[in-house]
């Protein structure tokens, strides 16, 4: 009897020690039920100093807390889990360049990008890009291929289409101007711009500058006056009364022009065909030159 009692006093205290943790409720049922008080403590149970660590801190001391930390060490082994890539320290740190270059793709040399060559229009055969050099570039901002390429394509794309309208504009401009012209010179037109751009081949370097000075020129309607006037000037052999207005020649130019006159028998300081206004004009103009070949002035 006295053991029976015991054993009843036995069970009332650890009943007791449970309850002291959680509520035992009832349900309409009959069914009991267990609620947590609180007293759950994750951080106490850890080893050393790891209950007071910074990065603890974000984590309450419960169910909930202990929950969201296992989740932030799971989400933490995934991304661990993936390829890493190192960052550089600065500019100057060429080792990690190396190694972010390679993770990433970023070929060794300007060449290996594999840039396609730009789509120009027939019509526009004169642009060009220098495929090199923008490589080298975007090899220098250290461009993925899938980047560089993106951004030559973008660049010799609106590059085109703004190269493309100039041409419509300055297509227009010379509509302007050449019925202008047409209007006031009539059936004279194409031989008064013939004799223009006779005077730009004539004094012009090259090809190149003459398309250079005729692309400009050939823009406004007074410039194009200016030139078939001199070309008139010239189909009509009146150039030569400009013959003795050039100035400021040097010694060296004054002795070379006097030598050159000496050795032209058709000259009007020479010929006995010139007027006396023109030998008379012709020997001040040597006279002159003699001067400034001396030193002169």
């Amino acid at each position: 009897m006295a053991d029976n009692l015991d054993q009843t006093r036995s069970d009332n205290q650890d009943q007791q020690k449970v309850t002291s943790d959680t509520t035992v409720s009832t349900t309409d049922t009959g069914a009991t039920t267990t609620k947590d008080t609180g007293a759950f403590s994750w951080k106490s149970q850890l080893e050393g100093d790891l209950s007071k660590a910074p990065l603890l801190s974000k984590f309450e001391d419960t169910k909930e807390g202990f929950n969201k930390f296992t989740e932030s060490h799971y989400n933490l082994e995934k991304l661990l889990g993936n390829d890493k890539v190192p960052i550089p320290k600065n500019a100057e740190d060429i080792e990690g360049w190396s190694r972010f270059s390679k993770a990433m793709g970023i070929p060794d040399k300007a060449e290996a990008y594999g840039l396609p060559d730009a789509q120009i229009p027939d019509t526009m055969k004169d642009l060009t890009f220098d495929k090199q050099q923008f490589a080298e570039i975007v090899h220098s901002f250290k461009l993925t291929p899938d980047q560089a390429k993106g951004l030559w394509g973008a660049y010799t794309k609106q590059n085109i289409e703004a190269y493309g309208k100039a041409m419509e504009a300055h297509k227009t401009d010379m509509i302007k101007v050449v019925n202008q012209l047409k209007s006031e010179w009539g059936d004279a037109y194409d031989g008064n711009v013939e004799l223009g751009q006779m005077v730009i081949n004539k004094f012009s370097a090259d090809k190149e500058s003459a398309d250079y000075i005729t692309s400009v020129l050939t823009k406004d309607p007074k410039a194009i006056k200016f030139l078939a006037k001199i070309g008139e000037q010239f189909a009509e052999n009146k150039i030569g009364d400009f013959g003795y207005k050039r100035f400021s020649l040097s010694p060296e130019q004054a002795r070379e022009e006097i030598e050159k006159i000496s050795k032209d028998p058709n000259h009007p300081y020479r010929s006995e065909k010139a007027s006396n206004a023109e030998h008379n004009a012709a020997l001040d103009y040597v006279n002159n030159l003699i001067k400034i070949s001396k030193g002169m002035r």
